[in-house]
């Protein structure tokens, strides 16, 4: 039994577009296997701690899905930049955590982001954290940390079910903002998807009129999904 519960969420305002009106879809889930999972992502649905969630907006299609074709990726000129730039970085995946250095780490990130984007702040706790990456414990959750010299400077959130990646959150500290570690850690994702034959790297919800989500499609080929569909429905992916 997987143990999901949809919940139909509020009309609120967008946290991507100025002036529109968003509406998201939830499912709270208490048990969910890899193979469940794959098909929940390949109809657009994102996961945070226990809640999958995904857009259920009446008139407005801007957030799509999209997944990068990782065995036909190649980096470009500008991608093959980053990764030299930041050969020194060290790379660990581990299973999931959070200590005070992940919470520092977590608020520089987002208090940069609000000073130079508006974003709002909040400091996260330690059980805030564990609520929103951590709950449910799953066992195809990981964390690639990014270290210079010992000190972590960069988290990715990504699951790797059996077939595929998802990669869910990512932060940086801010004296790292020149190195681009945000497209660094997409490089990184996509390496170990490859070297562990997983056919799609699923980088979330590809917005053009937003800066802070249309940089996705730097990452080609990519395919998006046409519409959200049913659970018993056929998903329809479409390449660019």
């Amino acid at each position: 039994m997987n143990l999901e519960y949809e919940i139909p969420g509020d009309e609120h305002d967008c946290s991507y577009l100025p002036g529109m009106r968003a509406t998201m879809t939830y499912r709270l889930a208490f048990n969910l296997p890899s193979d469940r999972y794959e098909s929940l992502l390949e109809r657009g649905w994102r996961r945070f701690g226990r809640t999958l969630f995904r857009p259920g907006c009446s008139g407005c299609a801007a957030c799509q899905s999209l997944r990068v074709m990782v065995a036909d990726f190649q980096p470009s000129k500008s991608q093959r930049r980053t990764l030299n730039r930041n050969r020194q970085i060290d790379i660990r995946i581990v299973k999931p955590g959070v200590s005070q250095e992940h919470l520092d780490l977590y608020n520089n990130y987002h208090l940069d982001m609000h000073q130079r984007r508006d974003w709002p702040f909040r400091e996260i706790s330690f059980e805030q954290y564990h609520e929103s990456f951590l709950e449910g414990g799953f066992e195809f959750s990981r964390e690639f940390q990014y270290r210079d010299n010992g000190r972590l400077v960069g988290l990715g959130l990504v699951d790797m079910p059996p077939n595929t990646m998802s990669s869910i959150y990512f932060f940086h500290h801010p004296d790292y903002r020149e190195n681009a570690l945000g497209t660094f850690s997409i490089l990184q994702e996509l390496a170990e998807a490859r070297r562990t034959n997983r056919q799609w790297l699923y980088m979330g919800y590809y917005i053009r009129e937003c800066q802070s989500m249309n940089y996705k499609n730097r990452f080609t080929p990519y395919q998006i999904l046409q519409a959200y569909t049913d659970d018993q429905q056929p998903a329809h992916w479409v390449t660019q």
